[in-house]
C-alpha cells in the first residue's frame, strides 16, 4: 500500500553491509499539517530500522531540547537592526544545523487568540562511513520515501552511475534550459558532457548516454561511436525532434539530426510529422483587447497529455499526467527474427492525428471537427531491449588502416549485444524547464534508471503521483447527474417529511381511539 515501506526500500536496507545512521531534526509540537508530516517521517524511519536488522539506526531530535542555557539566554537578547527589525544572535544549535545544511523555516502558529510566526526545523541528515547526505526540508510526505531510499542507495553503492549528454549539435543549453532536470540528475548520477566531434570514443566509465534535441547531423564517425557504445551493452536515451519551436514567437525550424538510419536499424522509425491530440494540455494565451490585456486558457493539441501509458512496463507503471510537447510518432519496424523486444510505453488517444510541415502552431486557431480526420492512437515513446546487432556491417576505413599500422592491441569492434537498453522519445521538449512537472521528472528519471539496469527505484518514484482521471461520460449521463443533484435532495427531503407526517398522524389517531 501507499503507507507501507515499498519492496525497493525494504531490499535496500535489508542488504546493508555497514551501519547507516539517520538524524531527523523536527521541532516538537508543530501545528497541522506539519505535525502529521513529523509523525509520518517517524513511522517511516521505524519501518526502515525494522527491516534493516539493526544496520540502520535513527534519532528523532527536537533542536530546542538540545539548546544549552547560554543558547536560551541568546534567544532572549532581542535587539533591532538599522531597519528597525527585531534580530538576535544565532544559538550554537542553530549554527550547527545551518552547517549541516538544514535551515530554519518560518511557520504560522495560533497561540491562544493570536497568530504568531514560529521558527521550526524539518530536516534529515543521513551518514554512512565518511559520506553524508541531507534533506534540508521535508515539505510533504508524498516523496519522502523515495528521497530517503535513493539517498541511502547513493551513500552505500561503491560507484555512482555516470551519464553523459552528447553535445556539440546545437541542442538545448543544459545548464539554462534544462536546469531543473539537470539538477535532479546530478543528485543521483555523475553527469558529464561529451562532444564526439572532439572525442573519438565514449569513455568506458560512462554507463549511459543521452542524445537530446540535437539540431545538426551527427557524422558517420559519431554514429559509429554511439553504435559501439550500445553494442557494449550500455544504455542510450534518444530524445529527438523534427522541428525546434520558439514558444514565445511560435517560430519553427526543421531539424535533421542524421540519426534516423541508426534508429531504424534498431527497429524504431520516427515519423516526419507531429502528433496532435484532443487529450492535451491547456495553455494561457495573452492578447490585447482595446485597453485590456486578456489571458485566455485554451487547449493546445500540440502538447499531448495521453492517458494511455503502458501499465505493464516498470517505467510507466503508476504514472499519469506526463506531457509530451511537439512530439513525433514512432513505428516498430523491427524484423520478426531480430531478437530484440520493442515496447511502446506511451500512446496518444483515439482522437489524435498527425500534421506535416509547415505547422500552424498558433493556439487560437480553429479546431473544427469537420476539418480534422482522427488517425487513432500514435506511439510516442519506445524501448528496445534484448539482442541488437550493429548498424554498421563493415568497420570504418580509418579503423582498418589503424589496425594495419598499429602493433598495439586495440579494443575489438563489437558487432552484437545480448542486453541492449535503448529508449526513443519522439521529442526532447519534455526535458525543458518550461514544460517540466513532477510527473515529467519522474518519467525522465525512470527512463534513466531503466537504461542503467536499476529497476528497483521505478515504482517507488511514482508513489503519490498517481492521479485518477475522471472517465468521460455522455451528454445524457451528464445531464441526468446534474438534475439528480439539483432535484434529488429536495425530493428526498419532501419524501422524508411526508413519511414523518404520516407516522405522526397514525400515532395521533391511535391515541384518540
Amino acid at each position: 500500500g501507499l503507507y507501507s515501506l515499498s519492496e525497493a526500500s525494504r531490499a535496500t536496507v535489508e542488504n546493508l553491509e555497514d551501519p547507516v545512521s539517520i538524524r531527523a531534526y523536527f521541532t516538537a509540537d508543530l501545528p497541522p499539517p506539519f505535525s502529521s508530516t513529523s509523525r509520518y517521517v517517524k513511522d517511516l524511519l521505524d519501518e526502515y530500522a525494522t527491516y534493516s536488522h539493526g544496520m540502520l539506526q535513527y534519532q528523532f531530535i527536537d533542536p530546542v531540547e538540545q539548546e544549552t542555557e547560554e543558547d536560551k539566554a541568546k534567544k532572549k537578547e532581542i535587539r533591532q537592526d538599522i531597519f528597525g527589525r527585531a534580530v538576535r544572535e544565532r544559538t550554537t544549535q542553530e549554527y550547527e544545523l545551518l552547517g549541516l545544511g538544514i535551515p530554519a523555516v518560518q511557520i504560522q502558529v495560533n497561540e491562544g487568540d493570536k497568530l504568531e510566526v514560529k521558527q521550526a526545523y524539518m530536516g534529515i541528515v543521513l551518514r554512512y562511513r565518511e559520506k553524508q547526505e541531507v534533506i534540508p526540508l521535508v515539505q510533504d510526505t508524498a516523496g519522502i520515501e523515495y528521497d530517503l531510499t535513493s539517498l541511502i542507495r547513493k551513500l552505500v553503492r561503491p560507484k555512482t552511475p555516470e551519464i553523459a549528454f552528447l553535445t556539440g549539435h546545437e541542442g538545448p543549453d543544459l545548464r539554462r534550459e534544462l536546469r531543473r532536470t539537470y539538477g535532479l540528475m546530478e543528485e543521483l548520477y555523475n553527469v558529464k558532457e561529451v562532444d564526439l566531434s572532439q572525442e573519438q570514443n565514449i569513455e568506458d566509465t560512462i554507463d549511459g548516454i543521452i542524445i537530446a534535441g540535437a539540431a545538426t547531423p551527427f557524422s558517420e564517425a559519431e554514429r559509429r561511436a554511439i553504435d559501439q557504445f550500445i553494442m557494449s551493452g550500455r544504455g542510450a536515451v534518444f530524445l529527438l525532434d523534427r522541428i525546434s519551436v520558439d514558444r514565445r514567437t511560435l517560430s519553427q525550424n526543421p531539424i535533421d539530426h542524421g540519426l534516423d538510419g541508426l534508429l531504424e536499424h534498431y527497429g524504431v522509425k520516427m515519423g516526419d510529422g507531429l502528433v496532435l491530440d484532443v487529450e492535451s494540455s491547456v495553455v494561457n494565451v495573452s492578447h490585447q483587447r482595446r485597453f485590456m490585456q486578456i489571458t485566455q486558457p485554451v487547449p493546445y493539441p500540440y502538447i499531448s497529455v495521453p492517458r494511455q501509458l503502458n501499465s505493464e512496463h516498470p517505467v510507466t507503471h503508476g504514472l499519469t499526467g506526463v506531457t509530451f510537447p511537439f512530439v513525433s510518432p514512432l513505428e516498430n519496424v523491427a524484423a520478426q527474427d531480430a531478437g530484440s523486444t520493442i515496447d511502446m510505453l506511451v500512446t496518444s488517444s483515439e482522437k489524435s492525428w498527425i500534421r506535416q510541415q509547415p505547422f500552424d502552431l498558433h493556439p487560437l486557431q480553429e479546431w473544427g471537427a469537420r476539418s480534422i480526420d482522427f488517425e487513432g492512437p500514435q506511439n510516442l515513446v519506445a524501448t528496445i531491449s534484448g539482442t541488437l546487432k550493429t548498424a554498421f556491417d563493415e568497420p570504418a576505413d580509418d579503423d582498418v588502416s589503424a589496425t594495419e599500422d598499429s602493433t598495439e592491441a586495440s579494443a575489438p569492434r563489437r558487432t552484437e549485444t545480448d542486453h541492449a537498453r535503448v529508449v526513443v522519445v519522439g521529442g526532447s521538449s519534455i526535458l525543458l524547464d518550461q514544460y517540466t512537472s513532477e510527473s515529467n521528472q519522474a518519467f525522465v528519471l525512470n527512463l534513466l534508471d531503466w537504461m542503467l539496469l536499476d529497476d528497483a527505484m521505478l515504482s517507488i518514484r511514482t508513489r503519490g503521483l498517481t492521479i485518477a482521471p475522471l472517465d468521460e461520460v455522455s451528454d445524457a449521463t451528464r445531464n441526468a447527474m446534474k438534475y439528480l443533484n439539483m432535484l434529488g435532495l429536495p425530493a428526498a427531503l419532501v419524501a422524508f417529511g411526508l413519511v414523518r407526517w404520516r407516522i405522526r398522524e397514525a400515532r395521533r389517531r391511535g391515541l384518540t381511539l
